[in-house]
């Protein structure tokens, strides 16, 4: 009986431990509204409000491994750390016992995040926001000015976005959703891209095989790249645009709409198809070897739109 007692106190003794670790927080510090918060933290969740005050507040539960929480000004800027161990072999791997934070800020903020293993959502902030995190999840919505997400392993998950944006992921999935800036790149190795915009006309998509599936305005210029994954551009062209792409195995689909005025340069390399809904002009295949190309024009041919592949399949189609 004994024995069972000693276990229990040992166990109540650990998890008191464990209760007393997950430090809570709550400090709030005066600030410019423009100026610019460097935020720190390695494992868990982080949650950026807009409010009104010119002040920053940190609410909620510190990482269980926390050695110490910086929250202080350095010269025009702010800096929130959340400090814990480099060394000693500290595994990040999971967010388990991560910290919880909600933080408050004024909307015109430069704000910069990096993470190790956390998930980060951001609503409605117009001074600038760039976030760089290796397995988290990225959430934002209703995001202006300039726009930089970075995951390795996480999705980047974003909705009614405008300014300068870039998006980058390694295995997860990239999702932008009405998009109204003018420009955007979206990279990824593994995970898919899908974009749908009605005002993006400088557009850029690399892949490798992960699939690429963008719904954008009128393109004026763009550069799309895959390896093995599938990619589906729709879009219209502008009388001076100028696109390229290109895949090893994976098809190029590009269904336009509107008018169409451009020089269309088609090349599969190695047995590929192409394949023209837009004219009745057909490619013609070389006299040795498996390669075909086709060359043709439409309208007054002012734009330019060139794709090549390997063995992966061209089609062009309107929409």
């Amino acid at each position: 009986m004994n024995r069972i007692l000693s276990l229990v106190g040992l166990l109540l003794l650990i998890l008191s431990f464990t209760v007393l670790a997950q430090q809570e927080v709550d400090e709030t510090l005066s600030v410019s509204p423009g100026a610019r918060v460097l935020i720190d933290n390695m494992r868990g969740k982080v949650e950026l409000i807009v409010h009104e005050e010119n002040e920053i507040r940190v609410v909620g539960t510190l990482d269980e491994k926390t050695e110490k929480f910086v929250f202080e000004q350095r010269g025009n800027g702010i800096h929130i750390n959340v400090e814990t161990p480099q060394e000693r072999g500290f595994n990040f791997s999971s967010d388990d016992g991560g910290s919880d934070l909600k933080i408050y800020l004024p909307a015109s903020m430069d704000i910069k995040v990096n993470g190790v293993s956390m998930d980060v959502i951001a609503n409605e902030f117009n001074g600038g926001l760039e976030i760089r995190l290796v397995s988290g999840d990225v959430t934002v919505n209703k995001i202006k000015n300039r726009l930089l997400l970075k995951t390795v392993s996480g999705d980047i998950d974003a909705k009614d976005i405008e300014g300068d944006v870039r998006f980058e992921t390694v295995s997860g999935d990239i999702m932008d959703i009405r998009n109204s800036s003018d420009a955007a790149t979206y990279q990824s190795v593994s995970g898919d891209i899908t974009s749908q915009s009605d005002s993006i006309a400088e557009f850029t998509a690399q892949s490798v095989s992960g699939d690429i599936d963008a719904k954008i305005g009128t393109l004026r210029k763009g550069k799309m790249t895959t390896v093995s994954g599938d990619a589906i551009l729709t879009a219209g062209l502008n009388e001076n645009a100028r696109l390229e792409a290109s895949s090893v195995s994976g098809d190029l689909t590009f269904k336009w709409e509107g008018e169409i005025h451009a020089n269309f340069n088609l090349k599969s390399n190695a047995g590929g198809e192409i394949t023209n809904y837009l004219t009745e002009d057909k490619a013609t295949e070389a006299e040795w070897g498996p390669s075909s190309k086709l060359e043709f024009m439409v309208g007054e041919g002012s734009a330019d739109v060139s794709a090549t592949t390997v063995s992966g399949e061209i089609t062009l189609d309107k929409n």
